[in-house]
C-alpha cells in the first residue's frame, strides 16, 4: 500500500517514534531489502556492471567523465549504494576505503566534496556536500544489513550523527538541511539545494536513529519543496534561497534561475520514497509533457521560460519517465549515458523502480 506521506504524517501524529517507523515500513516508504537478495540477474546488476565498467577505477575511485575526470563524495556515495544495491562486496569494499582514505575529514564523519586527480593536494577545498555525505551514508547503511557489517551501520551512523549536528540549522519556521558547512549562510539568507533532499537515506537515518529531528528534517523538507517552486511550470530551482526573518522563498542569487542539472533529482528522490505528492506529480506531469520524450530541455530558466538550445540526456528521461512524462517508452540503458551524470540518474531510476517507488 502507498500512503501520501503528508497524510501519513497526520494519521501517526500521535504515535511514538517506533510505531511511526512501522506505519511507513508497512507503506513500502523504506526500502528495508536490498535490490540485491533477488539475484544477479537483475536488471539492477546488470546496469550497474555498465556502470562499474565505464566509472570505477579499479583502486576505488568513481570518476566523473563529464567533470574532467575529478571525483566527489557523491559519485562515491552513488557507486557504494549501486554496488551495495547489486550485491557487489569487494566493488563495494573498494569505493569506501577510497572515500574514507581520500575524503573524510579527520575532525568529523563527513567529507570532503571534491577529488581533483593529478592536482597538489588532490584535495583543496576541505568544505563538505551533504548529498554525498547523505548518500555514502545509505550505501553503508544498506551493504551493513546486507552483508551483516557492524563497522558498515556504525560508520553510517556516525556520518549521519554529524549530518544532524553540523548540517541543520532553524531559518524562520524551518529545521533546514544544509548544502555544506560554510558558504551558504549569511546575516539575510540561506541558501538551499532542494536535490541535497536525499529522502531515503533520511528515511534512514531516523530508521537507524530513531531521532525525532529526522522526522523534523524531511517533513519540513517536503514543505520546502511544496512551496519553493516558480516559473510557468512550478518547479523547483537548482538553488533556493530562504529569508532568515520571514522565511520567504526566492531563487537564489549567484546562481542561473533554473531548472537543471541539480533539481532533476528533486522529483527522483521523491518518488524513490513515496513522497511524490498528487500536486507535485500533476505539475512535473505538465512539464515533461508539454516538451515530451523527443524534446525535454537541459535545463529551463524560471524567470521568463526560455530553455537550453540543446535536448537533455537519458538520465533526465529516465527521471521523467517516473516523475509522470507519458509514452516514455523502456528505460533507457546505462549503454547509451554520455557521462557518469547521466548515468548515474539512469541508474537510480532503476534501483527506485525495483524497490516499488512512487506515491
Amino acid at each position: 500500500m502507498l500512503l501520501d506521506f503528508m497524510k501519513l504524517q497526520k494519521h501517526v501524529s500521535g504515535m511514538g517514534r517506533r510505531s511511526f517507523l512501522s506505519v511507513m515500513a508497512a507503506a513500502g516508504s523504506i526500502p528495508l531489502v536490498s535490490t540485491a537478495e533477488a539475484g544477479d540477474s537483475t536488471p539492477v546488476s546488470q546496469q550497474w556492471a555498465i556502470f562499474r565498467s565505464k566509472y570505477f577505477r579499479p583502486d576505488g575511485r568513481i570518476v566523473d567523465t563529464g567533470n574532467s575526470g575529478e571525483s566527489h563524495s557523491e559519485g562515491q556515495g552513488y557507486g557504494m549504494l549501486f554496488a551495495a544495491s547489486a550485491g557487489d562486496q569487494a566493488a563495494f569494499e573498494a569505493i569506501w576505503v577510497w572515500a574514507r582514505t581520500n575524503l573524510q575529514h579527520k575532525t568529523d564523519a563527513l567529507f570532503s566534496w571534491r577529488y581533483l586527480d593529478g592536482h597538489n593536494p588532490p584535495v583543496a577545498d576541505k568544505n563538505n556536500a551533504t548529498d554525498g555525505d547523505l548518500l555514502i551514508a545509505l550505501g553503508l547503511a544498506r551493504a551493513g544489513k546486507l552483508w551483516k557489517r557492524a563497522d558498515y551501520i556504525q560508520d553510517a551512523m556516525a556520518i549521519y550523527a554529524d549530518v544532524l549536528k553540523l548540517m541543520t540549522m532553524k531559518v524562520g519556521p524551518y529545521e533546514v538541511l544544509l548544502p555544506g558547512a560554510t558558504g551558504f549562510v549569511t546575516k539575510e539568507a540561506v541558501t538551499l539545494n532542494l536535490s541535497y533532499y536525499v529522502m531515503p537515506s533520511l528515511m534512514q537515518a531516523f530508521e537507524l536513529t530513531a531521532d525525532a529531528r529526522w522526522q523534523t528534517v524531511m517533513e519540513n523538507g517536503l514543505r520546502i519543496i511544496a512551496q519553493g517552486r516558480f516559473g510557468e511550470w512550478k518547479l523547483p530551482p537548482d538553488w533556493l534561497s530562504i529569508n532568515r526573518q520571514t522565511g520567504a522563498f526566492s531563487i537564489a542569487k549567484g546562481w542561473p534561475p533554473r531548472f537543471s542539472y541539480d533539481a532533476i533529482r528533486v522529483p527522483l528522490y521523491l518518488y524513490w520514497a513515496h513522497m511524490l505528492s498528487p500536486d507535485l506529480l500533476a505539475d512535473f506531469t505538465r512539464f515533461w509533457n508539454h516538451f515530451g520524450a523527443s524534446a525535454l530541455p537541459g535545463w529551463v530558466d524560471l524567470t521568463n521560460g526560455s530553455r537550453s538550445p540543446y535536448n537533455a540526456p537519458p538520465g533526465y528521461l529516465a527521471v521523467a519517465s517516473c516523475s509522470g512524462l507519458a509514452s516514455a517508452g523502456e528505460l533507457p540503458t546505462l549503454d547509451h549515458a554520455p557521462d557518469y551524470y547521466s548515468a548515474a540518474l539512469t541508474l537510480l531510476v532503476y534501483i527506485a523502480r525495483a524497490e516499488g517507488g512512487g506515491m
